[in-house]
């Protein structure tokens, strides 16, 4: 007999489910890697996705949506990772992590990286960051609270208003306490002598985000 087509389920429908299992919203959006706001931000959709009900299925260990078995075998182990259709380095767009999900940003591939729950991936584009981080390998990136919680010297996905999504380095500014210093890997130099990829400030009140790399990617390890 074959099988019947699978009802679209709504957000309101969704957590109608949630709540008639008695699961803590606030867990279970820490359980998930985004926030509560982007949580409460699926229960408003038209639909809630089929990857949302399988992904909440398997952290909870409870059968709460009804997904096949068959579909459910398609589904990564806790450590599956989400790497969106969008590049660091190039780019304008000022979306932010915990918004990709929400602004029907599309995830190209899922990997799975141990230790890495809670990130997203993206792909690097450009050789500034060479031979680091290469073009075409993905990273993979975690929000940071605030800027006092910067590494310095360490890479970071940083989001700015004027240059986009940009990877670099970060370090403290030498003669502004407002400000940041990025510096690329490349050392590589025109004939002239200068930097391709010199290093250059920005105001801290300039930058929207900052994301720490906790992991990458060789195109070739994929």
């Amino acid at each position: 007999m074959a099988k019947q087509p699978r009802k679209n389920l709504s957000g309101k429908e969704a957590l109608y489910l949630i709540k008639q299992n008695r699961i803590n919203q606030a867990w279970l959006a820490e359980q998930l890697g985004i926030t509560p706001q982007s949580l409460t931000s699926r229960f408003h959709a038209d639909e809630f996705k089929l990857g949302y009900q399988m992904e909440i299925n398997k952290i909870t260990g409870k059968r709460i949506f009804d997904v096949d078995a068959d579909v459910q075998s398609v589904v990564a182990d806790a450590n599956r990772v989400p790497v969106y259709d969008m590049r660091t380095t190039a780019g304008f767009e000022t979306i932010q992590i915990d918004d990709y999900a929400d602004n029907n940003v599309p995830v190209a591939e899922y990997v799975t990286v141990q230790g890495l729950k809670g990130c997203v991936g993206l792909y690097v584009y450009g050789d500034s960051m060479s031979p680091e981080y290469r073009a075409g390998d993905i990273i993979f990136i975690r929000k940071e609270p605030e800027l006092d919680y910067i590494s310095w010297g360490r890479p970071y996905m940083v989001l700015t208003r004027n240059n986009g999504r940009v990877l670099k380095c970060i370090y403290q500014s030498t003669h502004d306490a407002q400000c940041l210093r990025l510096t690329s890997y490349n050392e590589d130099t025109n004939r002239h002598g200068d930097r391709l990829y010199p290093d250059y400030e920005i105001k801290k009140e300039n930058v929207i985000a900052i994301y720490r790399v906790e992991g990458m990617f060789r195109r070739e390890q994929m």
